[in-house]
């Protein structure tokens, strides 16, 4: 069941993704609690099909909970020193977290369902009639990188995570908050040369490489009609 589920969201037109994603990501800080609440229990089993078949998926989706638990708790304790009552101050941070939740899962079902030059093409397709085509694969490969960049900065994050863990058990929590992000950076730096040589490579550096070659069919256009019919369902 899950590998359908991830084999659909893969197989869907980029351009629908990216759309839906870009129309839905501000509609969520404007919706009701529990119409964004719904997306996110839509959102999460798609993401954690998706998951599967990254190395570190499910500690992935875990560390993205993580992030939010920590703002949520900082949002918390902030409200709570302005003196707002106890209730409101809970009911916020609670809020927060859905909202942020169910944003963060958005992206990262963009990110696991469509390759980066994928969305590439989806966007320099979109902003080819108004930048020209040389300007718009240049913003597409901007782009595709920094979308290839989101999950791989939680996989690196997890395997710092478990390398520490076994190489020093008894490294106490802030020396660990010290440690994990000196070594993330690092190891971020130097996957981005790797990403350069990686684009160098395979010729992404010029425009011939990102000619959109889409074909829209069936499943496109039932999800088209789903996706339009939840959004102004949700924003009513």
């Amino acid at each position: 069941m899950l590998q359908r589920v991830a084999a659909s969201a893969r197989a869907l037109d980029p351009r629908l993704k990216m759309g839906a994603a870009l129309v839905l990501g501000p509609l969520l800080w404007a919706m009701h609690p529990l119409a964004v609440g719904s997306w996110g229990a839509v959102l999460l089993p798609v993401v954690w099909a998706l998951s599967l078949a990254q190395p570190l998926g499910r500690k992935m989706i875990f560390s993205l909970f993580g992030f939010v638990v920590f703002w949520c708790g900082m949002k918390f304790l902030l409200d709570a020193m302005t003196g707002l009552p106890i209730g409101t101050v809970v009911a916020d941070s609670l809020l927060l977290g859905v909202r942020l939740s169910a944003l963060l899962l958005l992206g990262l079902s963009l990110a696991l369902s469509t390759s980066a030059r994928s969305l590439g093409l989806a966007v320099s397709w979109a902003l080819r009639p108004f930048l020209g085509r040389e300007r718009a694969w240049k913003v597409a490969l901007s782009l595709a990188l920094m979308v290839h960049f989101l999950p791989l900065c939680l996989s690196t994050m997890n395997q710092v995570k478990q390398t520490l863990s076994v190489r020093c058990p008894d490294c106490g929590f802030f020396r660990k908050m010290v440690l994990i992000p000196q070594a993330v950076l690092r190891a971020l730096g130097q996957k981005t040369w790797n990403q350069t040589l990686a684009v160098a490579c395979r010729g992404l550096e010029n425009g011939d490489a990102w000619q959109p070659d889409f074909a829209w069919n069936r499943q496109d256009t039932v999800a088209v009609v789903v996706v339009s019919f939840a959004l102004v369902l949700s924003s009513l």
